[in-house]
């Protein structure tokens, strides 16, 4: 009897532990990561405002902006410090028109089309860090490879590329969700003053 006592005990023991590691297992599946835990970060975005726009090119000011087209990767090194690189595309456009000939004055219009590619390497910082949501700043520097062409009323057009520098500052940014997630940020630089954009996380 006693024998039987104890095979009983021992069987619902080893049953509940049975269930116990199932149940914890299937949670452990289901569980989501917390952003914070996931070290690798790919990203897209679209941003406005690059310095290029403001400064005269040739004594010609931009009137037309495609905004900033960015794809970028981080990695964390802790849950404070992320290093990463960007690439980023941004077309300006410029015209002028200009009078001669005195009594009768005729005009000729100049031309000019930029396709900045830059190539940016960042660090960030996050300073908040929550499992579905964190706030950070950044910096990043790096090169512009401007590929331009000009052209004028009676004259070919001319192409031509020149090498700039590049850099952002991150005055404000901000990540919303875990894995999957939307991203905005605040700086000023020759990317953008004002980008947004998707991102995902993985890899613990």
């Amino acid at each position: 009897m006693k024998k039987m006592i104890l095979l009983t005990v021992a069987l619902l023991i080893a049953g509940t532990a049975s269930l116990y590691a199932q149940t914890h297992e299937a949670k452990s599946k289901n569980q989501k990561n917390d952003q914070s835990d996931l070290y690798n970060d790919f990203y897209i975005s679209y941003g406005t405002g690059t310095v290029f726009y403001f400064i005269d090119n040739e004594g010609m000011k931009a009137n037309t902006l495609s905004g900033t087209f960015l794809v970028g990767f981080a990695r964390s090194m802790n849950k404070v410090i992320a290093v990463g690189f960007q690439l980023s595309y941004t077309n300006i456009g410029r015209s002028e028109i200009n009078y001669s000939g005195y009594p009768n004055q005729t005009s000729y219009t100049t031309e000019m089309t930029d396709n900045l590619w830059q190539g940016l390497a960042n660090v960030r910082f996050r300073y908040l860090n929550k499992p579905s949501f964190c706030m950070y700043s950044g910096i990043g520097m790096g090169v512009t490879m401007d590929y331009y062409s000009k052209s004028a009323t009676g004259t070919p057009t001319t192409k031509g590329q020149k090498l700039l520098p590049a850099a952002q500052l991150t005055l404000l940014g901000f990540r919303v969700g875990r894995a999957f997630s939307f991203f905005g940020e605040f700086g000023i630089g020759t990317n953008s003053i004002i980008n947004a954009g998707l991102s995902y996380k993985f890899g613990e």
